[in-house]
């Protein structure tokens, strides 16, 4: 691999091809929590107020339209054009996720190297490559693959110990933007923002000029996108709390025993890079184990 822009252009292909390549469907959500929301949010005309379905969770709040608006930017963009056919409403939004992850795997690329070295690197970009969960996934149009990419870019930018890498407002931002589409990305970052605050010697700063700033900034854009299109004021990551952790009503749509992402879940995903990554987890360096500390978190949390 060279330097990043032709690594780019390289993944941007291998990327297209993924996206070309996965023609099949794997939940609901890739359609009805983004792509129906966003040819609704275009397409709706005043006189057919029925055009388009909208999910129960959209009626109950549990979802904001944050997401489904990069995509509907690109459905009213085409309509500008007149280049809203179908099949372009159906490739152009997984190009661009597939895009979007492109750029991911180059920025995890250029992280590793810049935390190890450039042969460590190749080793990582190079199992990303042949993740198949990852293969299957990225090119979907899924909040969960968004909050991937977001994590990514959001870890370029962590402060890791002994780094100089980190940029607090940056990384914050993006964890925001995740969690703002998808409010279970708090989740992992927990033990991350935990350990950087226990690190961090001005913590007053750190609080005041970068978590609340951001935190005003991100809520209240969600906040104003979400007024429009519901016509009203709603805090869809309040009620998705509510819904999911303080009722505990997600459980009726199903629920697996406490060990399911250590025995099924995880190993499924992580695939034949099963035994690497337990490798990689007995000699992970002392400053990089807050990662390990995350995974597992997220995996017990979970």
């Amino acid at each position: 691999a060279g330097g990043p822009a032709p690594l780019l252009a390289l993944t941007v292909g291998l990327r297209t091809l993924n996206c070309f390549l996965v023609q099949t469907s794997f939940v609901p959500d890739e359609y009805w929590q983004s792509l129906e929301v966003a040819h609704r949010m275009v397409f709706k005309y005043p006189w057919r107020n029925n055009y388009g379905y909208l999910t129960w969770e959209w009626a109950n709040g549990l979802r904001g339209y944050s997401y489904p608006l990069i995509f509907a930017s690109i459905y009213k963009a085409l309509q500008l054009l007149a280049k809203d056919d179908v099949q372009l409403l159906i490739w152009v939004p997984r190009l661009a996720q597939a895009v979007l992850a492109a750029f991911a795997d180059v920025k995890l690329y250029l992280l590793v190297r810049h935390l190890e070295n450039a042969e460590t690197a190749k080793c990582v970009y190079f199992c990303q490559l042949c993740s198949w969960f990852t293969w299957y996934s990225c090119t979907r149009t899924l909040t969960n693959t968004m909050e991937t990419l977001l994590t990514i870019f959001a870890l370029s930018y962590y402060p890791i110990k002994g780094s100089k890498m980190g940029s607090s407002c940056k990384y914050l931002a993006l964890i925001a933007l995740a969690i703002v589409i998808r409010p279970t990305a708090v989740i992992p970052w927990i033990p991350l923002v935990f350990s950087h605050f226990l690190q961090e010697k001005r913590k007053a700063d750190l609080i005041l000029h970068n978590c609340i700033p951001v935190g005003l900034v991100t809520v209240g854009t969600s906040l104003i996108i979400d007024r429009v299109f519901f016509g009203e004021w709603v805090l869809v990551q309040l009620n998705f709390l509510k819904f999911n952790v303080l009722q505990n009503l997600g459980t009726f749509y199903g629920s697996h025993p406490w060990h399911w992402y250590f025995t099924q879940g995880l190993p499924v995903i992580l695939g034949t890079h099963l035994p690497f990554f337990i490798h990689g987890c007995v000699l992970a360096p002392k400053r990089y184990r807050i990662f390990l500390m995350a995974v597992i978190w997220t995996v017990l949390v979970y």
